[in-house]
């Protein structure tokens, strides 16, 4: 991240008002990437981190220099390693049991209720539209109703016949694997980026 700090500017203050001037970094200036890159798909490709990944890590590995751990932020909006990063093995055990007292305690506990819509297959047959890729590879993606606990059990609709619940841990780990993908810049196009970025923290444009 060193080399991230370099592009912001520096505002002259007094300290202890003692009339000691120094020159400070703004670390306060922030930036939006307005570069029409942002938009374009192909720009971007995708990548499942894995254990022990961290930004830096990651902007080693794909940009050649730790530097870049801003860029793989950014893209992806993590703010915080601790809370936006997916979490392995132990350290997501000892997170489920700290924030519902056991594993068995979550797995054992209802967070929703999920009705696949349904669809009807190459037998005219009505089946649950769940995630599927069709021949020429075209992704369908599942069509589903999320019922929360409370309407669940307040209501008597007939749909409940047909609901599956989902427990506690699954959705935590639902939740866990969707922060391990991520979009990353294409090598190509860092100098224009990082260009851009360093132009706004210098002059604010």
């Amino acid at each position: 991240m060193s080399k991230y700090f370099s592009y912001f500017p520096t505002t002259v203050h007094d300290l202890e008002n003692e009339n000691r001037k120094v020159a400070l970094t703004n670390i306060l200036r922030r930036f939006k990437i307005d570069s029409n890159l942002r938009n374009e798909s192909m720009v971007f490709y995708n990548y499942q981190i894995q254990e022990g990944d961290r930004p830096d890590t990651i902007a080693e590995k794909y940009y050649g220099s730790p530097n870049y751990s801003w860029l793989v932020a950014h893209f992806n909006n993590i703010t915080d390693i601790h809370r936006d990063f997916p979490l392995f093995g132990q350290n997501f055990d000892k997170y489920i049991t700290g924030k519902y007292g056991s594993i068995s305690t979550a797995q054992s506990t209802i967070h929703e209720y999920r009705i696949f819509c349904k669809h009807k297959d190459e037998n005219g047959a009505n089946t649950p539209s769940k995630k599927r890729v069709l021949v020429d590879g075209t992704v369908i993606a599942e069509r589903v109703l999320v019922v929360d606990l409370a309407t669940f059990n307040t209501t008597e609709a007939a749909y409940k016949y047909n609901a599956t619940g989902v427990s506690k841990y699954d959705y935590e780990v639902e939740l866990n694997e969707n922060k391990r993908q991520i979009e990353l810049l294409d090598v190509r196009y860092l100098s224009t980026i990082r260009d851009e970025v360093e132009n706004i923290l210098r002059n604010g444009v």
